[in-house]
């Protein structure tokens, strides 16, 4: 039942743009003249101005009035305030630093996760320093002196982490 489909079915049809070239010939549509109303000084019909590009509003713009300028700027507003505000680097480091603490945090209460004490520490220390870096490369690309001063603050703040983990790495003996 199976070879019946198979010799039933027609074959790939190709319906590239060389395929069908090859089958029909070259196509040759009919460009309609375009009469011009214009004196002799006018351009020949077949300029770009004249005719316009090949989008809709390629050809030559009409004046703007105040109301379009609004519109575009509304439609500037718009679209400027729909996009997602980054969020600072310093902020990012912050977030790094709390979760390496969190990660600390059974370590230093002494609960039940002792077992796998350097692991925790490791662990704690790697993302502390890489979000000091983080924090640090923030001061870098901040332009405003407040958000420069945070990101010294969050830089240190993920070094005191990577410092207690470190100091914290071996289990209590």
């Amino acid at each position: 039942m199976t070879e019946n489909k198979q010799n039933n079915k027609e074959p790939n049809e190709v319906l590239s743009f060389e395929a069908l070239t090859a089958e029909d010939g070259d196509i040759n549509m009919p460009v309609k003249e375009i009469p011009s109303t214009k004196g002799d000084d006018a351009p020949a019909t077949d300029s770009f101005r004249e005719m316009g590009g090949t989008n809709m509003g390629d050809g030559v713009p009409d004046e703007k009035t105040p109301e379009d300028d609004e519109i575009d700027r509304l439609n500037s507003h718009i679209l400027t305030g729909c996009s997602p505000a980054t969020r600072h680097m310093y902020v990012e480091g912050i977030f790094c630093g709390i979760l390496a603490s969190l990660f600390m945090a059974p370590i230093i209460l002494r609960t039940g996760f002792v077992q796998y004490q350097p692991w925790f520490s490791y662990f704690s220390m790697a993302l502390a320093v890489g979000a000091t870096v983080w924090s640090l490369s923030g001061w870098h690309v901040e332009t405003k002196t407040a958000e420069k001063r945070m990101s010294i603050i969050s830089a240190l703040f993920c070094m005191v982490v990577a410092v207690v983990a470190f100091l914290f790495r071996m289990p209590p003996g």
